[in-house]
């Protein structure tokens, strides 16, 4: 196996500063930047568009023959992944519900997630951080989770080979089903705290000395650019599946850390760069993030005009992927929502068990994080905020077994 850096990477920057990060690029891991005040900020990965338009013109996306999420590596910062690796990522289909749309007045369109090796969209992003890591020279991973991140690092931890990945839990998550799966795939699991954040600082202060070095590297959520960069596949995947025809109006993303909706942003932005979104339908979805009223902070930051992201103080959630107090990307996804002219809206817990519900009666595999996008639709329809007629994307992160096997 042979890991490389992609040669169309032209430059790393920090995502609030927009300062360029200096070289040599990849000498180490990446992490966060240097240049704005203790932890940093996310870094972002930014490519050649002429080398990437010259590679495309040899084999264009629509004639190439890779399998999985890798048919996009002139859009991703590594290279030279096995066949057994990553495969089994990305490809999920985007499909028109018609009962659903005849329910609500407006064309659904589910995007299915749950089908990956690890059974959510946490496998896009940790296939190209745990990669990208690995060609930097990571000997290890780390990070704190409260659920299907962990078990996505584990996994791929164990597809390279690599010594089983330390995860941190909160207290209460022993035995849980994500802890079981961890363990599974090889993860070595401990817990400290009452939430993620705590569980996260109890583990960077253990480890302070290898995270330091390099040696470990610390794959949070927007802790390394990889995971932004494989997150992005959904909307390079979406934009293929959506050719010839318009873009959804809106695209409604369940919010925790917000990978997902500045990833699939950040693909439109370098489709439309590339001058590869077909030029008939050029206009961009409105972005749209949902989260538990229990813990909202990007919510609360977007409604208040902020432009970062104040930390709050969580009441819980049955969606444990929601359950995100803190957005060290907030700033990101708030230029996003902005950027697409899009919104934010916060669901109750009732709201959220009601859709899960809806979504099992009308046969949708989709866990609870899931059903918070259709209850923020439903919000958006009664608000007069989504008309009738308009063409919806609704983000599907997981499936619906793991939401079962805690009840």
């Amino acid at each position: 196996m042979a890991l490389q850096i992609n040669p169309n990477v032209s430059r790393l920057r920090c995502s609030l500063s927009d300062r360029e990060l200096p070289g040599p690029l990849f000498s180490l891991p990446v992490g966060l930047c240097r240049c704005c005040p203790a932890p940093g900020r996310p870094v972002v990965v930014e490519y050649d568009p002429e080398k990437v338009r010259a590679e495309l013109r040899g084999t264009p996306l629509a004639e190439r023959k890779v399998v999985g999420m890798w048919r996009y590596a002139p859009l991703l910062p590594v290279l030279g992944v096995p066949e057994d690796y990553a495969a089994d990522v990305g490809g999920t289909p985007t499909v028109r519900h018609d009962r659903l749309s005849r329910e609500l007045g407006v064309d659904v369109f589910l995007k299915n997630e749950g089908t990956g090796p690890s059974g959510s969209f946490k496998d896009r992003g940790l296939a190209v951080g745990v990669a990208l890591g690995r060609a930097c020279g990571a000997k290890r991973f780390c990070l704190p989770t409260q659920g299907s991140a962990g078990v996505a690092a584990c996994l791929f931890s164990a597809r390279l080979g690599m010594p089983g990945c330390l995860v941190w839990m909160p207290d209460g998550f022993q035995g849980s089903i994500y802890h079981r799966a961890c363990e599974f795939f090889g993860g070595e699991v401990r817990f400290a705290g009452p939430n993620i954040a705590a569980a996260g600082r109890a583990m960077r202060e253990q480890l302070r000395d290898e995270l330091s070095s390099g040696e470990y590297v610390d794959i949070s959520t927007f802790f390394e650019p990889g995971r932004l960069e494989g997150k992005k596949t959904m909307g390079l995947e979406i934009a293929e599946q959506f050719a010839g025809r318009p873009l959804p109006d809106l695209i409604v993303y369940p919010t925790g850390g917000g990978t997902g909706l500045v990833g699939i942003w950040k693909a439109f932005a370098e489709l439309s760069d590339l001058v590869l979104l077909d030029p008939a339908h050029t206009r961009l979805p409105r972005m749209v993030a949902v989260q538990s009223a229990n813990c909202a902070p990007v919510v609360e930051a977007f409604h208040s005009g902020l432009e970062q992201v104040m930390p709050v103080t969580s009441r819980g959630t049955v969606a444990d992927g929601l359950d995100v107090p803190a957005a060290i990307m907030g700033h990101g996804i708030l230029r996003v929502l902005r950027a697409s002219h899009g919104t934010a809206v916060a669901v109750s817990e009732e709201a959220i068990e009601s859709a899960f519900a809806q979504y099992g009666e009308a046969g949708v595999p989709a866990g609870y994080e899931s059903a918070a996008t259709l209850a923020g639709l439903l919000a958006l329809r009664e608000s007069g905020e989504v008309t009738d007629g308009a063409r919806v994307l609704l983000l599907n992160t997981g499936s619906q077994l793991i939401p079962l096997s805690k009840a």
